[in-house]
């Protein structure tokens, strides 16, 4: 998974996302554990505006960048 990737988070598949960057914290802190998190972005023509961190086992690459 990469900055830029289009993604969908599983299981529900609501919407699109980009990829762009690593999960943080709500006061920009890194993530940091076990689990690996990144940071989503809804498209701006999505009917939602919430993104945030997901864990990277929940989403799904639907179109990597180039």
């Amino acid at each position: 998974m990469q900055l830029g990737d289009l993604v969908q988070v599983l299981p529900a598949k609501v919407g699109y996302y980009v990829v762009v960057g690593p999960g943080l914290h709500e006061d920009g802190t890194p993530l940091n554990g076990p689990l690996r998190y990144w940071q989503l972005q809804p498209l701006p023509s999505a009917n939602f505006c919430y993104g945030g961190p997901m864990e990277e086992s929940y989403i799904e690459v639907v179109s990597e960048a180039s």
